[in-house]
């Protein structure tokens, strides 16, 4: 993943946001593309330094990623990492956010990392946060994922955060999975997730667990052991209020 800026997230966001926000008037004629429009802005994070690592670019974002209300198709969401550290994650998450069709944009953010509000207690207790997907429920609730891990202690978890008011806030966390460091080399990663598009109580998600044969070993031990892919697996079917325990649903043996 490169080290894209402001104008690059731009184009990235607003090529599908803008075809988007016109589905509804599809039937009327051809589609027409907008000017783009700058949806990013100044990181809110710039005096956060938390954790040990790499070099951190301020205001650089990555990995843009957009849904589209099925319940109203003006607003959108487009989800982003915020200050990409050289050797993997952002200090955070952002949303930028539209209830108009993308005629103006606000932003929000999740607390998935220290720097975004992150603690104990809501689940965000992490030096760094990445892969950002987010999905719309037919009733309009966001669910909103993300890899979360620390530079200094190889811990890392998949979360889901909600929102009831098109992505202009964020609830706490729900840990769906975490990896101690300490413990073993397994890590999680490629995490993504799906509203189910009949039923807005069924919310899907899927990621990969990659571990050593023996999943303990040093991590010095890392470029030495060839690594397995098992497929995890959890769902919610009650719009989020609980997540089914984390289960493999394909943990191949050789």
């Amino acid at each position: 993943m490169g080290k894209r800026r402001l104008a690059m997230l731009a184009v990235a966001l607003s090529c599908v946001l803008v075809p988007a926000a016109m589905v509804g008037s599809a039937a009327a004629g051809p589609f027409t593309i907008g000017p783009l429009n700058l949806i990013s802005g100044p990181s809110p994070f710039t005096n956060c330094n938390i954790g040990p690592g790499g070099t951190n670019y301020l205001n650089a974002e990555v990995e843009p990623w957009v849904a589209v209300n099925p319940s109203n198709p003006t607003n959108m969401i487009g989800v982003y990492q915020q200050d990409r550290w050289s050797d993997g994650g952002a200090r955070g998450l952002m949303a930028s956010v539209t209830h108009n069709g993308g005629a103006s944009w606000s932003r929000s953010f999740a607390p998935f990392t220290f720097c975004s509000g992150g603690n104990v207690g809501n689940g965000g207790d992490f030096e760094r946060a990445s892969d950002p997907w987010v999905t719309f429920s037919p009733n309009g609730n966001a669910y909103q994922i993300a890899l979360n891990f620390n530079g200094s202690d190889f811990d890392n978890a998949i979360t889901v955060s909600k929102s009831v008011n098109g992505g202009d806030s964020w609830s706490p966390l729900t840990t769906l999975t975490r990896e101690d460091g300490a413990a073993t080399v397994s890590f999680v990663d490629k995490e993504s997730i799906t509203a189910d598009p009949f039923d807005s109580n069924y919310v899907y998600a899927v990621w990969d667990r990659g571990r050593i044969p023996t999943d303990r070993a040093n991590i010095n031990a890392l470029h030495a052991y060839s690594f397995r892919g098992d497929i995890w697996f959890s769902r919610t079917t009650n719009g989020g209020a609980s997540w089914e325990p984390a289960r493999a649903i394909f943990a191949p043996r050789e």
